[in-house]
């Protein structure tokens, strides 16, 4: 989906091309219950509820203009697999999920990383979004220390086509880290 297709306003959007990788590194295509930490506009979660009907989608966001943005996307493309939740994660979730994204950590990043080793399922998917590279670090060195599994990184460097002057360049957008990986046997 392009960016330009969801309601935005003031509250980040993750860009369509990390958008694209993340959600493929998700590996959700048997999934059936996903969890978006921080969604944020909700383009991920509307995005893969989306693409996958079937599957259950949970959006955890605390910021009251971004819950906003989530409910009028998610009536935007007229989804029924999406619940949202207004809270700051870690938060209660009844069962296990097969994926979790991370689109920010707050402040509580170690909090969270274990939660998400709580949520997953066995061989459940976690991918994590950075653009600072010290919580890129903190978070690698917390995802090994944990016990995840397959750990893939990768820096994503996207730049876009603009008008200067009489031409044209590649305006950069800031590299984003993707970070993706699984839960091993408890």
């Amino acid at each position: 989906m392009k960016n330009s297709e969801f309601i935005t306003g003031k509250v980040p959007i993750t860009k369509e091309e990390v958008r694209a990788i993340s959600i493929m590194k998700l590996d959700l295509i048997n999934a059936k219950r996903f969890v978006d930490v921080g969604a944020g506009t909700g383009s991920v979660s509307v995005e893969a509820a989306y693409n996958y009907p079937n599957l259950e989608v949970i959006s955890i966001e605390r910021n009251d203009d971004a819950l906003d943005l989530i409910n009028k996307n998610v009536e935007k493309f007229n989804l029924n697999n999406v619940e949202i939740i207004k809270g700051y994660a870690p938060v209660d979730i009844q069962g296990k999920v097969d994926a979790i994204f991370l689109g920010g950590t707050g402040n509580n990043l170690n909090e969270r990383l274990l939660w998400s080793k709580n949520m997953l399922a066995c061989g459940g998917r976690l991918v994590a979004n950075f653009i600072i590279v010290e919580t890129f670090n903190e978070t690698l060195k917390l995802l090994r220390e944990y016990g995840f599994n397959n750990i893939d990184v990768s820096v994503l460097n996207v730049s876009k086509l603009e008008k200067l002057g009489r031409g044209e360049y590649f305006k950069p957008l800031n590299p984003i880290y993707i970070i993706s990986c699984e839960k091993g046997v408890d």
